[in-house]
């Protein structure tokens, strides 16, 4: 009934791709981690209902597939006619979801892709005997006030004593400065070059697909995040952030965090602060008044 086939990226036969399947993004991420990036398209006929991007990595003749840093979902993007019923959908998604699962079992031995929230319904992996662990993430919907907790809005009220002032602007080199601080101080790796990270950044700036938001102090960036999303991405994804340990302290990193959700609430319907999984930054997102979310990454 449904036929899996693979593809180098490409956007043929996607006219409005979001960010995780765009060809430009896949290719991207391919340069960064020197992988092999790859689409896999599931048909019914000659109708296209589902892609996932795939990121394999060859090692003595094996393939697997991994999870690379910079693509913090692949997600399994369905395509389905919007008069399509609800109750339809959910089982055909079902049915898609076992018949990619099997398929991944027939090629890869070792395996590892993140899900998007969107993707809540695991059973067709469960069902094939893949593991689905769970994972978290803080989102704002830019429907909703953020309501933050007493001690946040004391650092928001000392933030706002110094003349901070949130502006987007592309400067990759003091981004990558600061984000090479920040890994330096926690006595951590990034995994990659950060000539390579800049790159990467550079490509896909170019490509509508990354925006960099600075927190500036006068002319000195006390705060940077880059934010993933194009023209066809309903939701945002606010990947890497650092602030200095100094501005920190004034509450700078909470003003960001407000100003941000502030500027993106008519780009964004949803902007993905992409990441609840450690107890320090989940208890600082949670403070914000974000809305935690569930995503699931499936191992073998």
């Amino acid at each position: 009934m449904y036929d899996i086939s693979l593809r180098a990226p490409s956007d043929q036969a996607l006219p409005s791709p979001p960010i995780w399947i765009d060809s430009r993004f896949m290719l991207a991420v391919q340069e960064l981690h020197q992988l092999e990036a790859l689409q896999l398209l599931c048909h019914k006929g000659e109708q296209l209902v589902a892609v996932l991007p795939l990121y394999e990595k060859k090692s003595l003749g094996l393939r697997r597939l991994i999870c690379p840093m910079s693509s913090y979902y692949q997600g399994l993007w369905f395509f389905w006619e919007p008069e399509r019923e609800q109750n339809r959908n959910l089982l055909d998604e079902l049915k898609v979801t076992t018949e990619v699962a099997k398929w991944l079992k027939s090629r890869y031995k070792r395996m590892q892709f993140n899900l998007s929230p969107h993707n809540y319904d695991v059973r067709g992996f469960t069902w094939q005997g893949l593991k689905v662990l769970p994972y978290y993430t803080f989102s704002y919907n830019s429907a909703k006030e953020m309501k933050m907790l007493r001690d946040e809005r004391e650092k928001l009220r000392s933030a706002r004593k110094h003349d901070y002032k949130l502006v987007e602007e592309f400067r990759p080199e003091e981004f990558i400065t600061l984000i090479k601080d920040l890994y330096d101080r926690k006595e951590k790796s990034l995994g990659l070059s950060y000539k390579a990270l800049q790159t990467w950044m550079e490509r896909l700036h170019r490509d509508g697909l990354l925006a960099q938001f600075n927190l500036m102090e006068q002319d000195r960036i006390v705060s940077t995040n880059i934010v993933l999303g194009g023209i066809n991405d309903q939701r945002g994804y606010s990947i890497m952030r650092s602030t200095l340990p100094s501005s920190f302290k004034s509450g700078a990193s909470t003003l960001h965090s407000l100003l941000l959700v502030e500027m993106l609430k008519d780009r964004f319907a949803c902007l993905d602060f992409c990441g609840a999984n450690y107890p320090d930054v989940a208890r600082f997102k949670a403070a914000l008044g974000l809305d935690l979310e569930m995503f699931f990454k499936i191992v073998r």
